[in-house]
């Protein structure tokens, strides 16, 4: 029974409400149309800031670290200081690190770019994707179709195998079961073994310190044995850091035995974990100094996926100041709405007076005009979509590296509504409280 009085209530103030509302439409469009722009301007930078700031592979990077140590074999004027980590490492490096499994998980891995063939060469497909030494399947997440990934048996013979996406076997097949098939890379056929579903990091996470203005993950169409890829003539997407008096590395070359080109990623789930690594690695790299290949003190140590974008600066600094100025552009909003909502309520000073002299209490006038703003907010709500949407588009049509990350989804669309209520609901406070503060004797003097 209490409970239908309360409905009962509610009802009755949402249509004094819009009664209210149609009383003075140019007071009210002014207020919504303040609040659509603050919450349509807080929206935007915070669909850009969420979809770039979140993990790159949801659930699974944050178990992630890169090893980083300072591998250089040869002092060199040219040499910039070793001033932040640096994850790139010879292959035989990286494979140390790999085949000692000192971590749950392991794999060296390193962009790639090349082109796929079919023997019979009526069909061909130039793709992104990654050379990888070890599980790279499991240590990253990536979802299987078809098929399986290479044992360590076919690894460590430079078996020709290769796990392509559906669309790559779509495109060259016309199947998604593309298993058992061939395809040319480079100079030599590779047998497919898999086929993936498609997959990319939400960020880029790989080779971020030869990262080219590039912030959202690429989609990696191909996974292929490192040994296998180089024997087959194809190589890293960039030749990384070449010692002095190294043959020079094209790009894309494969000639790099004396680079370093590719980066080690360790899975660990525990902070105790991470220390014992840690001190691996440490130990790792300052063998390799003592014994005198690394030159420089090797400064060794694992780096999160989240520690290592923010240090490379993957996520660009005006996201996080856009953020700021649309909340701060949204807080300004909030002070003119709540100054307009004070005088707006302010002006109804005979009405509650009434009121409150026929019983009603300072709950009941608070809750009413509470309604009210709520009610406001929604609308502005409304009225922020269609705002959002155009401020979404803006960022798209702009030259920056995260355009493509301004999408609006039913997510957002959930935020919106639910910071719209907020919004109103905050701006009504105060107003709310000083106008069933008054005494009634005084309200009735007042009006």
């Amino acid at each position: 029974m209490k409970r239908n009085k309360e409905d009962g209530m509610f009802d009755y103030y949402l249509r004094l409400a819009l009664r209210r509302c149609r009383q003075n439409l140019p007071m009210v469009g002014l207020l919504v149309l303040t609040m659509a722009i603050g919450i349509a301007a807080t929206m935007t930078a915070m669909t850009i800031f969420g979809a770039l700031a979140g993990e790159p592979l949801p659930g699974i990077s944050s178990h992630l670290y890169v090893a980083t140590m300072d591998a250089r074999e040869a002092v060199d004027k040219d040499n910039p200081d070793y001033k932040q980590p640096d994850s790139l490492l010879k292959f035989s490096d990286a494979k140390a690190l790999v085949d000692a499994h000192h971590a749950m998980q392991q794999v060296a891995v390193a962009a790639s770019l090349t082109q796929f063939a079919r023997p019979d060469g009526k069909r061909s497909e130039k793709a992104y994707g990654l050379m990888a030494y070890g599980p790279v399947l499991q240590v990253l997440g990536v979802p299987l179709r078809h098929g399986r990934s290479w044992t360590e048996a076919e690894q460590a013979s430079a078996a020709p195998v290769v796990v392509i996406d559906t669309e790559v076997a779509q495109k060259l097949f016309g199947t998604e079961n593309a298993v058992g098939r061939s395809v040319t890379l480079g100079r030599r056929d590779f047998r497919v073994i898999g086929v993936s579903a498609p997959w990319n990091p939400r960020v880029r996470m790989f080779d971020v310190r030869q990262n080219q203005g590039t912030v959202m993950g690429q989609k990696e169409m191909f996974l292929v044995p490192a040994q296998a890829a180089l024997d087959a003539g194809v190589g890293p997407l960039l030749a990384g850091e070449c010692g002095k008096g190294a043959p020079v590395a094209s790009f894309q070359s494969a000639a790099v035995g004396q680079c370093r080109w590719i980066e080690t990623w360790v899975r660990l789930d525990t902070p105790a974990t991470v220390a014992t690594y840690d001190r691996f690695l440490a130990g790792y790299a300052n063998t390799q100094h003592d014994a005198g290949r690394f030159v420089y003190p090797p400064q060794a140590k694992l780096v999160g996926t989240q520690a290592w974008l923010a240090l490379n600066h993957v996520v660009p600094d005006d996201v996080h100041l856009n953020l700021l100025l649309a909340g701060g552009f949204l807080l300004l909003c909030l002070v003119n709405v709540a100054g307009l909502l004070a005088a707006r309520f302010l002006r109804r000073q005979g009405d509650v007076a009434i009121r409150r002299a026929l019983g009603a209490s300072r709950r009941t006038v608070f809750v009413q005009h509470l309604v009210e703003t709520g009610l406001l907010g929604l609308i502005g709500g409304v009225l922020a979509l269609p705002l959002t949407w155009l401020g979404l588009w803006i960022v798209r049509m702009q030259p920056v590296s995260y355009a493509d990350a301004a999408k609006f989804s039913p997510g957002v669309f959930g935020v919106l509504f639910a910071l719209s209520l907020i919004v109103g609901l905050l701006v009504g406070i105060l107003p709310a409280w000083r106008v069933c503060r008054l005494p009634p004797a005084l309200q009735i003097k007042l009006g």
